[in-house]
């Protein structure tokens, strides 16, 4: 099949966010307090990691599965060390965070209220070394909103029934089977070398300032920071034999349609930023690069074609929601959940894709296997630095048992004697059982002058009286010099019975 094929690298001009249906777990992840970074681990790799107090501290928390135990989980993993990937946090993150910290386990309702808009959603990457990058179908449904929108411009067409019918008359086609896109080909663009993202806050802005704030709650999204660079590949393929593609793609039509449409669409929102207080500042394309729009945020006018525009607006109350042709409302990527100045509000979604030359790609080849290597090297330490813990954490395991193996049998030795020595004052003279008893055991003074009291009653009084006298000896009252009149006077009658 004939196609022609193009190279394309793709550079972000300001945030960009592309869904991916996964959020940053609480188990997946801790905030670094010092560098205000989020380092999303390996749960695994860190709870082998753990210490054993930690470990069965860790796996009793997480098996509550209630909603205080998910805070209970953010509590335990607060400023503890942890080896992952370090994303940027915007300024507001850390104070928000500090705050859904000190929420009181037993207000349910609010713990599950603030969970629920804490949740941080990922924006696509790659499972083999977590780098984001961009979904090929991102771009083509971006190029296929400027194509049709440059039909719609061409033709002057307006006002179709429904979105379907719209589209099926600007290409000229009935449906899938004839439908021209379907033989334009996008692949994934990767990323080359480190790709920075960062934690920020969505905000809902009106375009028209009112003293009325907009609608919807923040959202907290990883986007790709400014300057990212990705690349890869536009095929577009010629029709096969007996597929009537009525109106076939031409690339450089397709090309041309995406500045035509988005740097419009562009000039009308930086007008609309200006004029809410917003400073424009993001990174702008180079001569000649396509300007597009990708990802979530992008606007509803940059996804829909003009003139024919149908846009739901949402109103106060219960009040039933309005159409236009024109949103009432931005989404911004903001440092915090209510920015108090608009001035470093940043729109979503902006890119430039432009033609790959072959020294830019040799360039871009050299700087992801540089970046390879490094990341390589990185993962080798990590995974020896893991395996050397884990190594640590297994001796310490094996001490532990040991040491309680240790106890253990003396604890039974301890018991045979008592239980040994039990039986040998058992099968005693009661004397020297007492005798015994004064000599080997921690007896109070009360204790050992009571038995005196008794001397009288026994039979082998010597017996009774050699242990007294030992007795008294250690504690220092049988010297005449150390002993008071009362001691002095059972001193006596001991040495009397003993013959001394």
């Amino acid at each position: 099949m004939n196609a022609t094929v193009r190279k394309f690298t793709l550079r972000v001009l300001s945030p960009v966010h592309i869904g991916c249906d996964e959020v940053c777990e609480p188990m997946s992840f801790v905030v670094d307090e010092e560098s205000d970074q989020l380092v999303v681990f390996d749960p695994v790799d860190f709870f082998t990691s753990l210490e054993e107090p930690d470990r069965k501290k860790f796996s009793e928390i997480c098996r509550r599965g209630t909603v205080q135990s998910i805070l209970q989980v953010y509590k335990f993993l607060r400023a503890r060390p942890a080896q992952g990937r370090a994303v940027a946090l915007c300024a507001g993150f850390f104070e928000h965070y500090k705050q859904t910290l000190d929420i009181p386990l037993s207000d349910v309702t609010r713990i599950s209220s603030e969970l629920n808009q804490f949740a941080i959603s990922r924006t696509s990457f790659l499972p083999y070394d977590q780098r984001p990058y961009i979904p090929g179908s991102a771009l083509k449904g971006a190029i296929r909103t400027a194509y049709l929108n440059s039909v719609a411009a061409d033709k002057d067409i307006r006002d179709e029934r429904t979105h379907q019918e719209l589209e099926k008359r600007l290409l000229n086609c009935t449906g899938i089977p004839d439908d021209p896109f379907r033989l334009l080909k996008i692949s994934d663009f990767m990323p080359v070398g480190e790709v920075k993202t960062k934690i920020v806050y969505a905000v809902n802005e009106k375009k028209t300032p009112s003293k009325h704030e907009a609608g919807g709650p923040y959202q907290v999204l990883e986007v790709i920071e400014p300057d990212a660079e990705f690349f890869g590949s536009i095929r577009l393929e010629k029709p096969e034999r007996g597929v009537p593609i009525k109106s076939p793609l031409k690339m450089e039509a397709v090309l041309k349609s995406l500045n035509a449409f988005f740097t419009k669409e562009k000039r009308r929102e930086d007008d609309q930023l200006s004029g809410i207080g917003v400073s424009v500042q993001e990174r702008q394309p180079l001569n000649g690069s396509n300007l597009v729009r990708i990802g979530r945020h992008s606007g509803a006018e940059c996804v829909t074609v003009e003139g024919n525009r149908s846009i739901r607006i949402m109103q106060p109350g219960s009040r039933q929601a309005k159409w236009s042709d024109e949103a009432t409302t931005l989404w911004l990527a903001a440092e915090s959940r209510k920015p108090g100045n608009k001035t470093g509000l940043r729109p979503f979604g902006w890119v430039a894709l432009d033609p790959l030359e072959q020294d830019r790609e040799r360039e871009f080849i050299a700087r992801e296997l540089d970046w390879k290597t490094e990341h390589e090297r990185r993962e080798r330490i990590r995974l020896d630095e893991l395996r050397q813990k884990q190594e640590e954490a297994e001796e310490a395991r094996r001490r532990l048992e040991q040491e309680a193996e240790r106890a253990r049998l003396e604890e039974e030795r301890r018991k045979q004697e008592e239980a040994k020595r039990a039986a040998q004052l058992a099968s005693m003279p009661e004397e020297e059982r007492i005798a015994a008893r004064i000599t080997t055991e921690d007896l109070s003074e009360n204790e050992v002058v009571a038995i005196y009291q008794r001397i009288d009653e026994f039979r082998n009084k010597e017996v009774v009286a050699a242990a007294l006298k030992e007795y008294w000896i250690k504690i220092g009252k049988w010297e005449k010099k150390d002993c008071s009149n009362k001691q002095l006077k059972k001193v006596s009658k001991i040495k009397q019975i003993l013959g001394e």
